[in-house]
């Protein structure tokens, strides 16, 4: 199984070379949501490998990725993403996020605009953005009640919207919740790292940007409507009847135009 070494810890990814054959355009790099990993992206790397080669990457802490006590801030997974293209060669990359997957491409653009070819936030969050969203100190659980209690209730006060025809999604999702090592949760650091605010600075970015988001998704929409009006030329999709999950809800419409959006269409 192929690892990044980063030093003082390892990153697990995997590599779907161009089926084009000669690499002829920049790769893509698929970053996962909070507690899941790579597999959220395998039928998306499937797709788009026909014409690049992409590289689904698992975050420190998450699917076979290295979990280590601490260092689980955004600047952390920025560094993160830099160290991974370097170990890899890459100079420059599309980079894709959803949800804090958005939130670390978003900070990749920001501190390293060289890096990127383009942009694309799914369902993102924000540095310094409150979202409105009250649910349960799972940290705190963790502390009090043990892991598996908080990795309980994490589950199940996010997967309540997948019920019904979503089920099998809902399955897939727990099970990489399920494998989680809740190392986020258990960082002595959780709450202390310096804060950001991405709001402030996102009228910088100049590399082509594309924003998705979920009607459903409703405490994601506003942050995504800002981001759209405060990047400059930027694109953004609303999927009406589709929620946080984006790509895995509604596949081929978020395809074919990412597809349309990197060939610059």
């Amino acid at each position: 199984m192929p690892y990044a070494d980063l030093d003082t810890y390892c990153l697990y990814y995997e590599d779907y070379p161009s089926l084009a054959g000669e690499e002829t355009s920049l790769p893509i790099v698929f970053i996962h949501g909070f507690t899941i990993d790579h597999r959220m992206w395998v039928d998306d790397a499937k797709f788009f490998s026909q014409w690049y080669r992409v590289l689904l990457l698992d975050l420190k802490g998450h699917g076979l990725s290295d979990a280590p006590e601490t260092g689980y801030s955004r600047a952390h997974r920025v560094d993160e993403i830099v160290g991974f293209l370097d170990r890899l060669d890459i100079h420059k990359a599309h980079l894709v996020g959803l949800s804090m997957g958005g939130t670390t491409v978003l900070g990749v653009a920001l501190a390293h605009p060289e890096r990127l070819a383009s942009l694309t936030l799914v369902s993102t969050s924000a540095a310094g953005y409150d979202h409105g969203i009250k649910t349960e100190k799972v940290d705190e659980i963790a502390r009090t009640q043990g892991m598996e209690v908080a990795r309980e209730r994490w589950i199940k006060s996010t997967l309540q919207y997948f019920c019904n025809d979503k089920q099998q999604l809902g399955q897939l999702l727990e099970q990489m919740m399920q494998e989680h090592s809740g190392a986020y949760w258990k960082d002595p650091m959780r709450g202390k790292y310096p804060p950001e605010d991405d709001l402030q600075h996102v009228h910088e970015i100049d590399v082509p940007t594309m924003i998705f988001v979920g009607g459903l998704d409703r405490p994601f929409v506003p942050l995504a409507k800002t981001l759209h009006e405060r990047i400059t030329g930027s694109r953004l999709s609303v999927f009406e009847d589709v929620g946080h999950m984006l790509n895995l809800e509604s596949p081929n419409r978020f395809q074919q135009e990412l597809k349309l959006f990197l060939e610059g269409k």
